[in-house]
């Protein structure tokens, strides 16, 4: 079993560690209550900082690290340039008026993690498929991939969004819970598709139309939950467009541009 190096601990450390103190000190100062301990609102915020900078010093992708890093800053500077909640009691149950952006990116750390291990693996399989930087990465496969890997790859991943996506609908408190499950699928489905199609043929249309479509309507959830899961179950149907898009591409760049898939299919550069 290969030891993880002192550096690469350590920056892992220093990840989870700080986006931890990060979001117990935005708790603190907003005097937030909170309804779970202080280790069971930490823990999960650590965890993905941890992996985010692990992955990263690990492999030298630098898209799981910035991700997260966006995630919070992001976090970091709406909650410090909002109006502070008011907290008080009513009939027992604890109510808060206001935003409260700090709780809503700890709640929802799953959704910020999962994003940030997308990012890892479109910016691993671009670099090592197009030659960019590529002899930089390190502990990761070359290409051209088999069919079961990008199989499991693909439903590992989309898997991981599809739940991510569907513990928000459960959380907001969405019925019937019928409506978690189609939209896990219709979440799965989105990602999986841009995926697929850079894996196997290292087609971008569909990545990029998913890195902008996709993370923003999350995002969106995350802190304006809404009472209807409609534009998440909508994913379904964007799922389809980045097919067509992504068939549009191949047919463009096999007949114009020669390109079967390089790299990609395991074809030598001319």
């Amino acid at each position: 079993m290969t030891r993880l190096p002192f550096r690469t601990a350590a920056l892992a450390t220093v990840g989870g560690v700080g986006n931890a103190a990060v979001v117990l000190a935005l708790y603190a100062r907003a005097e937030y209550p909170t309804l779970e301990s202080t280790v069971g609102l930490a823990a999960p915020v650590f965890a993905v900082g941890l992996v985010a900078v692990l992955v990263s010093a690990s492999t030298r992708l630098v898209a799981p690290t910035v991700g997260f890093l966006a995630a919070l800053i992001g976090t970091t500077y709406v909650e410090l340039t909002s109006p502070m909640p008011e907290c008080g009691e009513l009939r027992g149950y604890v109510v808060v008026d206001g935003p409260t952006y700090v709780a809503d990116y700890a709640n929802a750390w799953y959704v910020w993690l999962s994003l940030a291990l997308v990012a890892g693996l479109l910016e691993f399989a671009i670099r090592r498929g197009y030659g960019i930087a590529d002899g930089r990465l390190r502990n990761l496969p070359a290409f051209p991939l088999s069919r079961t890997a990008i199989a499991g790859t693909v439903a590992g991943f989309a898997g991981f969004v599809g739940i991510a996506t569907a513990l928000l609908v459960l959380r907001a408190g969405i019925r019937p819970p019928l409506a978690a499950l189609v939209v896990f699928a219709a979440a799965a489905a989105v990602t999986a598709v841009p995926l697929r199609a850079l894996l196997a043929r290292g087609l971008l249309s569909p990545v990029l139309l998913f890195a902008v479509v996709v993370p923003y309507f999350l995002i969106v959830e995350v802190f304006v939950a809404t009472d209807s899961p409609v534009h998440l179950v909508l994913f379904g149907s964007y799922a389809v467009v980045l097919s067509l898009v992504g068939a549009l591409e191949a047919a463009f760049r096999s007949r114009i541009r020669g390109w079967s898939g390089g790299r990609f299919v395991g074809e030598r550069p001319r």
